[in-house]
């Protein structure tokens, strides 16, 4: 195995670390839905995905022209960059980035257990064990939200709040990881299909994206305008963090990983880039000010550590 390989993965761990700490910093200063985020991270994606599939193909695409490759980027497109990064960004608006990363990147558990359910493959002691240390993770976030020192009425209506924002927040990070889940098989099927290279498969997935996220976008300008912010509205510095989110984290963090799979055994590419969930959680405490409890903090290298289990 390449030196120079083990270095791309925690250079992928760092940026898919550093990504939803943008998207996170972006939302803050534009109070941006999803409907703003995803046709302005679309463009991003579209555009650094063409640069870099030009350059590495010497502007010979492979034509797609499969329809099971076809329906392959489009559901999982749909699944991971749509619907799952929709759920995403909204549990990072509920619960901050240092609990939403490290729910929702428990997804290998989850393909996992897809794989069981769809291609009856094999669930062995290790996979449970996994699951049962993701699952007491999951139980460390819950409890180290509880403020067990409640003064007064009114300090226990807040904490009841925050309880239920808590619990809406990692069921949207959990869906979040399911879509994901859900969409892994799929890409590898669409490659594979396809004949494509990992350059023009990011590329073609930039294309389904652009097409979901603004005819979304079309859709809800018509029925629902007062759910829309017009873009024009949106701050440069909302449009920078966004943009700069969807060049780190779809193209360039996806083709690294690409990149590292080819040359180095997919379970030690997935324990190296599984510390990003980590790192998340330590840029949000410090660029962000996210506070976690000791308990919460626990629960976050347990999530990892059971997805790495999962995955070795």
């Amino acid at each position: 195995m390449p030196l120079w390989g083990f270095i791309v993965c925690f250079i992928t761990a760092t940026l898919w670390a550093v990504s939803p700490i943008m998207a996170a910093r972006g939302m803050a200063v534009s109070k941006c839905t999803p409907n703003e985020i995803n046709p302005i991270r679309s463009i991003a994606f579209f555009l650094s995905a063409f640069i870099i599939a030009f350059l590495a193909s010497e502007g010979q695409f492979t034509p797609l022209t499969s329809p099971v490759a076809i329906f392959c980027v489009a559901a999982s497109v749909f699944l991971g960059f749509f619907i799952g990064d929709i759920l995403y960004f909204i549990a990072i608006d509920e619960i901050g980035v240092s609990l939403a990363v490290p729910i929702s990147n428990s997804y290998p558990m989850l393909v996992t257990l897809t794989s069981w359910l769809v291609l009856g493959e094999p669930v062995t002691v290790k996979i449970l064990i996994g699951v049962a240390t993701v699952v007491a993770g999951l139980l460390c976030l819950r409890l180290g939200n509880r403020n067990l020192k409640q003064i007064d009425r009114m300090e226990e209506d807040v904490s009841v709040k925050k309880e239920r924002k808590m619990v809406r927040g990692v069921l949207l990070a959990a869906g979040a990881g399911l879509a994901w889940a859900m969409s892994s098989p799929l890409t590898k099927l669409a490659m594979i299909q396809g004949g494509l290279s990992p350059s023009e498969l990011t590329f073609y997935r930039s294309v389904a994206l652009l097409i979901f996220s603004w005819s979304h976008r079309m859709i809800m300008m018509k029925f629902f305008p007062g759910q829309i912010i017009p873009l024009r509205s949106v701050p440069k510095a909302g449009w920078k963090y966004f943009m700069g989110s969807a060049v780190i984290g779809l193209s360039v963090g996806s083709m690294l990983y690409t990149t590292c799979i080819r040359v180095m055994p997919v379970a030690i590419v997935t324990a190296i880039t599984a510390t990003s969930p980590f790192m998340a959680a330590m840029f949000g405490r410090f660029f962000l000010k996210e506070h976690l409890s000791f308990v919460q903090w626990i629960g976050i290298v347990t999530i990892i550590l059971g997805s790495i289990i999962v995955s070795i």
